[in-house]
């Protein structure tokens, strides 16, 4: 298994295709290039250039807002980031799915007969997918149901401020909506670590009245009287950074007698019903859950990517990834630390040297608690192995 990595900001599709094939020799098996699509830069010319001048057996292109490399992060400039793999005794399935087809796969069987893998031979999937016109959140149910325990890695289409304005390309279909993708299976392991950036506030608390997004009650009381009593006990800071956003963390296994980092699944507080004091939250809630304030902030996001790597590197069952994906959200990056390659430094700090490609997505799909989301504000990486080390 191996993966080669290159990062451009050429300027026309010749000088861009030579400089990511720059030392590139022999034939791969999977290509995923990543566009932040501003002018000079053509997606489809680039694709194709790539296309014809490679021997990549599958290629697909996502475009976006900022790219990651393997030690940098370009954002909002015209730039290409291309990971390459060989994966010897992978079976690669890629596929398009359109909003209709998705609408058409309503039980498992249809996601088996759509893409012939069964759950026995233990998929991953790595997935792009437009953010105005495709229900994300309908296929991560569909496939989370089919394939369940099985990791979904990958973002949202980030280059666009309207429908159908965002590239998605598979070898030779185009997509201006819908979703394109690969599932793997075979000789392959991939881990995942999901960064959501915050960290709680106050204790737990047991939802105990709810109706779809709508926490009316946590432990019997007002959600929004528990909310102000724990901010109270808070630091001037705390209620700062509540005044500019709070979240609601939803354990992913309530029977838990502590509760770690990555234990939490981060939603955002929409809003607060004055007479009520019910919280609107950016989830379907129910009855029965254990929930915890959150807050965000670039400090608190930094310290959650460097303990949540340490926590894995301590566990992790080998020394290094062959190759690692990153989908980093469009709002973190220079916008929320201050600097550059913030993300990508600490990850090739704990996990490196390793081949990495990613980009800065409108939404990050990864799993939480075995289960797979469509998040915001996270860092979702994908680290691949070989099954036979």
């Amino acid at each position: 298994m191996e993966f080669i990595n290159r990062i451009t900001q050429a300027g026309v599709s010749t000088q861009i295709v030579s400089e990511l094939l720059t030392g590139v020799e022999g034939d791969f098996d999977l290509g995923i290039l990543y566009i932040c699509p501003w002018p000079p830069y053509d997606p489809l010319s680039i694709f194709q250039a790539l296309k014809a001048k490679g021997n990549i057996r599958h290629l697909i292109c996502c475009t976006c807002a900022g790219i990651i490399g393997a030690t940098r992060e370009i954002e909002g400039r015209p730039s290409a980031s291309l990971m390459l793999m060989r994966l010897p005794q992978v079976k690669i399935v890629p596929f398009v799915l359109s909003q209709p087809v998705l609408e058409t796969l309503k039980v498992k069987e249809d996601w088996y007969n759509f893409l012939e893998v069964y759950p026995n031979e233990k998929p991953s999937f790595i997935v792009f997918a437009d953010p105005f016109a495709f229900d994300g959140n309908g296929f991560l149910a569909g496939l989370n149901e089919a394939y369940p325990g099985m990791p979904i890695v990958g973002g949202l289409a980030s280059a666009a401020s309207g429908p159908g304005e965002n590239t998605l390309i598979l070898d030779g279909e185009v997509m201006r909506e819908g979703l394109v993708g690969a599932c793997l299976t075979g000789n392959l392991r991939v881990e995942t670590v999901v960064s959501q950036g915050c960290r709680p506030i106050g204790e737990t608390f047991i939802v105990t009245k709810a109706q779809r997004n709508i926490i009316y009650e946590l432990a019997g009381r007002p959600f929004y009287k528990v909310l102000e009593e724990v901010l109270n006990k808070g630091t001037d800071y705390d209620r700062h950074l509540a005044h500019e956003a709070i979240f609601v963390g939803i354990a992913m296994n309530e029977y838990k007698d502590k509760f770690k980092r990555g234990d939490f699944l981060i939603r955002g507080v929409m809003g607060v019903e004055p007479q009520s004091g019910a919280g609107v939250v950016g989830d379907h809630m129910r009855v029965g859950q254990t929930v915890q304030f959150h807050l965000r902030d670039g400090r608190t996001a930094n310290e959650d990517l460097h303990e949540l790597l340490k926590q894995y590197k301590a566990q992790a069952q080998a020394t290094s990834a062959h190759g690692a994906f990153v989908f980093s959200c469009n709002g973190r990056g220079i916008n929320l630390f201050g600097e550059h390659d913030h993300d990508i430094r600490i990850i090739q700090h704990h996990l490196g040297p390793v081949p990495a490609a990613g980009f800065f997505c409108a939404g990050e799909f990864g799993p939480v608690g075995g289960i797979n989301f469509l998040h915001g504000f996270t860092n979702s990486m994908a680290l691949f192995y070989p099954q036979q080390l």
